[in-house]
Parts: C-alpha cells; sequence; structure tokens
C-alpha cells in the first residue's frame, strides 16, 4: 500500500513539474533590431535599427501590433516565431544567446525565413517584413 502511495505521489509530482515549466519569454516585451555595423555605434542603443516590436504572452502567444498574433517557442538556444493568416505562413528561426549588452536581452542570428504564399494576387501582410530578415544576420533582442 505505502508503495503505491508514493508511487502515486511521484507521478503527480513529474506530472505538476512538467505542467509547470517556468517561460522566461512571458510577460516581456522585446525591441528586435539590427547589429550596427559600425564599431563605434556598438554601445549605443540609439543605432540599433529597429524589425519589430515583440510582446510575449502566456501559452507561448507573441503579440506584433503590426503583424498580428502568432506562437513562439524556445528550445535552448533556438527561438521560433510563427505568424499565419489565412494567405501566408511565415516562420522565422532564431539562434539566441545572453547578450553581455547592459540594454540587451539576448544577441541572436536569424537562423531560417520560411515565408508562403497561397495566393500572390493577394496583398501580403508578411512579405515587408521577409525582405527585411537577411539570413546570419547579426541582431539584438533589446530590453523594452
Amino acid at each position: 500500500m505505502k508503495k503505491r502511495f508514493i508511487l502515486s505521489l511521484l507521478l503527480v509530482v513529474l506530472l505538476l513539474s512538467a505542467c509547470n515549466n517556468e517561460d522566461e519569454l512571458s510577460g516581456k516585451t522585446f525591441e528586435v533590431a539590427y547589429t550596427p555595423v559600425l564599431q563605434d555605434d556598438l554601445d549605443s542603443p540609439n543605432r540599433y535599427d529597429s524589425i519589430m516590436t515583440l510582446e510575449f504572452l502566456d501559452g507561448n502567444v507573441v503579440n506584433n501590433t503590426f503583424y498580428g498574433e502568432g506562437t513562439y517557442e524556445l528550445i535552448d538556444d533556438v527561438l521560433e516565431l510563427h505568424f499565419e493568416n489565412e494567405n501566408e505562413n511565415l516562420k522565422i528561426k532564431f539562434t539566441v544567446k545572453e547578450s553581455d549588452k547592459d540594454f540587451s536581452e539576448y544577441s541572436a542570428e536569424i537562423r531560417d525565413v520560411d515565408f508562403e504564399m497561397i495566393d500572390t494576387d493577394k496583398i501580403s501582410d508578411f512579405k515587408n517584413l521577409t525582405v527585411r530578415l537577411i539570413k546570419d544576420m547579426p541582431i539584438e533582442i533589446l530590453k523594452e
């Protein structure tokens, strides 16, 4: 009887700990920006050219006022954003690491951009963004 109780208790603890996976991005807002080209500008936060602002919400939801609501997943050092609408699908993958700059949370690199459009005759919501996302481009994810 004791073994069953202990086994049941252990199972409950494992399930609760798996469900309570603390999301380090939830509740935070960041500015995603290009790293300046000139060495002299690297320590000036106002010299970073903004790509987009991201608000990370509970339930792995990410919000951008221009591109709408999407989802995100952070696994190890890879952050994946996914935005979609009835005509388009956009996935962006970043390789992220902790930034050594005081004004930045993460240093990152654009790892992959996957853009798909069903009807190319329609106006695109995401095309302008995809043109700006250059693979292997170094960026900073700045504290808001």
